[in-house]
């Protein structure tokens, strides 16, 4: 009985569209949330929320879009700062969204509901846009404005389809399209989409193009002073002292030649239309056999045969019906398709900003991703016409862009990951640190956060009881921000002062820890005895010259470890190698040289080795220290035939320990003998 009672309303359109809408989504972005995180801006935006409240939003955003302010503030006020609700609620604003495109074609194109239907697929599951995850930041920033403009749309179409109440549904059409336009620029270009909905439902009544363009302007008017308003507000304030983010560069410069545009056309178009698709290839153009290789081509398979069946099962008996106006359509779609990429281009364009398929960029696809849906569909209307292989390529199409946004979904799982661990090795290593402490890196492993961003988690970490409108920490990536205000010089005393929305950080280059990470190791402190420029060979310039402001003194060896939240830092990991390692550099901070041989055979006896040769370094000197040379020397050899180019320290580290008091036994002619004879000459 129930399966009867499925299968009669998944016949049933209003029903079934919505459930393979859901299924799309949550096979797309859904499958690993409770694994997801904070990404890019998500941190900062958290972390104002959890220590100055939601109304802390109208202040922040006053000097980029002061009408975003108040999405945030009522939103966060709702659903709070938890990583996984808001990946919950970033599933439900993409499913919506696409419910809202299926009701604006479905009424501008009544006779082609099942190519409409195409559009929407592929605008769920667009493999050009791929930052869904990163959820407070854009379903605040992006989503929410692009529900009202869309809402917007689907007002008007349906105003003018059922001719009722007009005026009121005119009314609210053009609420929803300030509330769309004025919170951000990202849609400002889309609007003119809502001119071509409305010829191509006068066309039906009115044949001749040139009446249906005139009855189409005038049911536009209003929505086009809203748009004029709009355009003048954000000249304005983008010019005026009030504002402090992208200027609008696109009027001056390379960029408006004749070759600057040409190639801004041609980069657009084959990003969009194309490159994006063939992009959803990915995944499978090398056979690894790994398990995230195997889940993406079950969720291709899975979902491109629902599609398949779903699309069949409904256009078998439609399909002659609609290939009568197919081809018209299919012009219809490529030119509203081509208007809305190039429409949703502009703002970013405008601002200067390139348009690439990779984070952080490939957020400007957002405003896209509808027009080149639009496109493609159009497009293989008009080659392939109605029919099969129209069918077995399009459901193709769309499992491939759903296999692939899995894919992309666990890079962002792995990041999650990443920065949990990276902050649960900070707390091993550095117990706490002082006020003002700057924390300065060339760069960390981490693929969606960069050093502004880390520093929110930061604060949460070192300071979790906050109450005073001061920062207390910073992290910065020395190269990015060299030569800055951030960071004016790798000079002693310099100021590091920045406001970090609307909270201040005042500190100075000589408060500064420096620290390194590689992917494959783990979190080192530099400094100019044991963490000099030879432990770190082939590092870039800037991160050499900022060791000697390295201050490990800010490091407070002695103090509880922190308290780490579990919702955002996870649970205490498991004492891998990493663990024994942060706590041997801590315990040689304090010259502890017994612990760090301590916890170097409690590692061995966990059958754990290090992770890059240089970690033994500190092990070496450990041992030295406390009169067991064979087990340094033994560790010295293993470090110079795993990476010769640390021969430097190895030297200097060994010269350090002959000079030491703890050395008199040790003979110094017969080590350095033993360390040329290894294979490291000076």
């Amino acid at each position: 009985m129930l399966k009867t009672f499925i299968a009669r309303n998944l016949q049933r359109e209003k029903i079934a569209v919505p459930v393979v809408i859901l299924f799309l989504v949550l096979l797309a972005y859904g499958l690993l949330i409770l694994s997801m995180g904070f990404y890019w801006d998500d941190w900062p935006f958290a972390w104002l929320l959890r220590f100055f409240g939601p109304s802390d939003f109208i202040e922040a955003f006053r000097p980029y879009r002061p009408l975003l302010g108040p999405i945030f503030a009522v939103t966060t006020t709702l659903f709070g700062g938890n990583p996984v609700a808001w990946q919950v609620i970033g599933l439900l604003t993409r499913f919506l969204l696409s419910l809202e495109v299926w009701f604006v074609f479905r009424l501008t194109w009544p006779a082609q509901k099942w190519n409409s239907l195409w559009v929407v697929f592929l605008f769920s599951v667009f493999p050009g846009y791929r930052q869904q995850w990163v959820a407070l930041t854009h379903v605040n920033q992006e989503l929410i404005p692009l529900l009202f403009l869309l809402a917007s749309f689907a007002v008007t179409v349906y105003a003018i389809r059922s001719q009722r109440n007009r005026t009121a549904l005119t009314v609210l059409a053009l609420l929803l399209q300030v509330l769309g336009l004025f919170s951000t620029e990202y849609f400002f270009g889309l609007e003119i989409l809502r001119f071509f909905l409305l010829v191509f439902i006068f066309y039906e009544t009115f044949p001749e193009w040139k009446s249906a363009l005139r009855k189409a302007g005038v049911s536009w008017l209003p929505y086009l002073i809203v748009w004029i308003l709009n355009a003048a507000w954000t000249f304005a304030y983008h010019r005026s002292a009030a504002y402090n983010s992208y200027d609008i560069t696109a009027l001056s410069g390379p960029s408006m030649s004749l070759p600057g545009i040409g190639n801004e056309i041609i980069n657009t178009f084959s990003l969009s239309a194309f490159t994006s698709w063939l992009e959803a290839f990915q995944p499978f153009a090398i056979i690894d056999g790994s398990l995230t290789q195997f889940v993406a081509l079950s969720v291709l398979v899975v979902s491109g045969l629902v599609i398949f069946m779903f699309m069949r099962s409904k256009v078998a008996g439609l399909a002659n019906l609609e290939t009568a106006q197919s081809n018209t359509w299919s012009w219809q779609a490529m030119l509203m398709g081509l208007v809305g990429i190039f429409a949703g281009r502009l703002p970013s364009w405008a601002a200067g900003l390139p348009l690439k398929l990779e984070f952080d960029y490939d957020r400007f696809m957002l405003s896209i991703m509808l027009g080149a849906s639009l496109f493609i569909v159009g497009l293989a209307t008009f080659v392939l016409k109605d029919g099969k292989r129209k069918i077995v390529i399009l459901s193709f199409l769309i499992g491939l862009s759903t296999a692939f946004q899995f894919t992309v979904a666990n890079t962002f799982r792995r990041d999650w990951a990443n920065q949990q661990d990276f902050f649960w090795q900070l707390a091993w290593r550095m117990p706490g640190l002082k006020k003002d402490t700057v924390l300065l890196t060339s760069e960390l492993p981490l693929k969606y956060v960069s050093d502004l961003q880390v520093t929110a988690p930061l604060n949460w970490m070192y300071a979790p009881n906050l109450t005073e409108r001061n920062m207390p920490y910073a992290l910065l990536y020395i190269k990015t921000r060299f030569n800055s205000l951030l960071l004016p010089s790798l000079q002693p005393n310099e100021p590091v002062t920045f406001q970090y929305r609307t909270v201040p950080f005042l500190s100075s280059t000589s408060n500064a820890v420096v620290i390194y990470k590689d992917a494959d190791g783990c979190l080192r402190v530099l400094d100019p005895v044991y963490g000099n420029a030879e432990t770190v060979p082939g590092a870039s310039y800037f991160l050499l010259n900022a060791i000697p402001l390295s201050d490990t003194r800010r490091i407070q060896a002695d103090a509880p470890q922190p308290e780490m939240d579990k919702t955002l830092f996870g649970g205490e990991p498991e004492h891998g190698w990493c663990y024994f390692y942060e706590k041997a550099e801590l315990a040689r901070q304090q010259l502890d040289w017994e612990q760090v041989t301590k916890l170097y055979n409690q590692a061995q006896k966990n059958e754990l080795s290090p992770s890059v040769p240089v970690e033994n370094l500190v092990f070496i000197e450990a041992f030295a220290n406390t009169g067991d040379a064979d087990t340094a020397l033994k560790l010295t050899d293993q470090t110079i035939k795993a990476q010769e180019i640390l021969c430097p320290a190895i030297y200097t580290l060994w010269d350090r320990v002959l000079q030491s008091a703890s050395a008199q036994s040790l003979n110094a002619s017969a080590i350095n003998q033993h360390i040329e004879e290894s294979g490291c000459k000076r």
